[in-house]
């Protein structure tokens, strides 16, 4: 029989030389048996969904672990590149080439330049 476990009957049914057992005494020791096996099958069944629960969890948590480490490693470059782009607007190496009507007044060009130096 597929996957049944066997186990040894509670009172061993016994012939002329030992004590003889009663109807009532072998249908109760049937039924045992019966309870037994059932409860055996159903442990055997309880185990094998724990231990797929186990790995379920186990693996779980380590998705969970590299998706932290993924969240960390992304805000340090997100504010890496934050700290970058604040420091590297504007480079002091930087040509800027600007066209401006000369016949403007003086103090138009003056303000022109320093919006551009901004």
């Amino acid at each position: 029989m597929r996957g049944e476990i066997r186990h040894q009957p509670i009172v061993e049914k016994k012939g002329k030389e030992g004590c003889t057992m009663s109807s009532e005494e072998r249908g109760r020791s049937s039924y045992l048996d019966l309870l037994i096996t059932t409860l055996m099958e159903h442990e055997k069944n309880l185990d094998a969904l724990i231990e797929k629960i186990e790995k379920i969890s186990e693996n779980l948590r380590s998705i969970y672990e590299e998706a932290s480490k993924t969240e960390k490693t992304v805000a340090v470059k997100a504010s890496a590149l934050k700290e970058k782009a604040k420091t590297t607007t504007i480079e002091p190496d930087t040509l800027v080439y600007l066209k401006i009507r000369v016949d403007r007044p003086i103090d138009e060009v003056i303000k022109i330049i320093e919006a551009v130096k901004e």
